[in-house]
């Protein structure tokens, strides 16, 4: 599925770690103008011995799955548009055959890291679900923190250019100081960014040329909230190598593919 998602599955059951995930998907729903798609999955327990299961024994915690969805969507989701329902069944199954009947374009979990004879008897759904998604599956940590996010990654305070500024000296901010790209504002705003591939397509004419002749103005951005999982993928989708940070309509900071680069590979 192509970024934006409009269709944001989430599956929750309650705890800590799957509230961080709703709030990473109310982050993405907010930025993409999307929906977000709520659900919980009673799970039915199949006896060793194989008896038929009756459903009817499960109504009260599906009656009571219901009520804290409607309690999670008013504190979580407050101005996002949204879905919910509750389903019984296999935890990952369900997830996977929601995703398929929804046509959901991303599904955001949580992954409890389950070690032992908890993972052994119940599996990991995350794992399950991300082999096995009709779409990226985005996963929050059990435990997620800062460092997970773009604000501990990006470059704050970046150098800027103006969009009178000959592409010469943006070239100059960019070779002074190892960047492959330069944000542009007018006036305080943001209006584009020039890479080091518009730098290129424009040899032999920078002195001549200003930044808002070669710029991109249909700019992506992310927040410093943003999951910096989700902004890599903004990343490789698009084919960019820098996305700027915004925060209340100023930018705040730039994210590139080396910073996420090395979040992913520090210890």
């Amino acid at each position: 599925m192509a970024f934006p998602y409009r269709r944001i599955l989430t599956p929750v059951d309650f705890d800590e770690n799957s509230i961080a995930a709703l709030q990473a998907a109310s982050q993405i729903a907010r930025e993409c103008d999307g929906t977000v798609l709520l659900i919980h999955v009673v799970p039915l327990i199949v006896p060793p011995t194989g008896m038929p299961v009756y459903v009817d024994l499960y109504k009260g915690q599906e009656e009571a799955a219901k009520d804290k969805l409607r309690e999670l969507a008013h504190k979580h989701l407050q101005g996002v548009k949204y879905e919910s329902a509750t389903r019984m069944g296999d935890p990952a199954g369900t997830i996977l055959r929601t995703a398929r009947k929804l046509a959901a374009d991303v599904i955001v979990m949580s992954t409890h890291g389950r070690r032992g004879f908890s993972r052994f008897f119940l599996g990991s759904v995350a794992e399950i679900v991300v082999r096995e998604a009709p779409c990226p599956v985005l996963t929050v940590r059990a435990g997620q923190s800062d460092r997970e996010h773009v604000a501990r990654w990006m470059t704050v305070s970046p150098v800027t250019a103006a969009p009178g500024d000959s592409l010469a000296s943006v070239e100059a901010k960019m070779r002074e100081g190892g960047f492959r790209a330069v944000p542009v504002l007018d006036n305080g705003k943001l209006v584009g960014i020039v890479t080091d591939r518009d730098i290129r397509s424009h040899m032999g004419f920078l002195d001549k040329t200003e930044a808002r002749i070669a710029m991109s103005e249909a700019l992506v951005t992310v927040s410093p909230t943003s999951p910096v999982q989700e902004a890599a993928r903004i990343l490789v989708e698009r084919k960019i190598g820098a996305l700027p940070v915004v925060e209340e309509g100023q930018l705040v900071g730039v994210l590139t593919t080396t910073d996420v680069l090395e979040a992913f590979t520090e210890d």
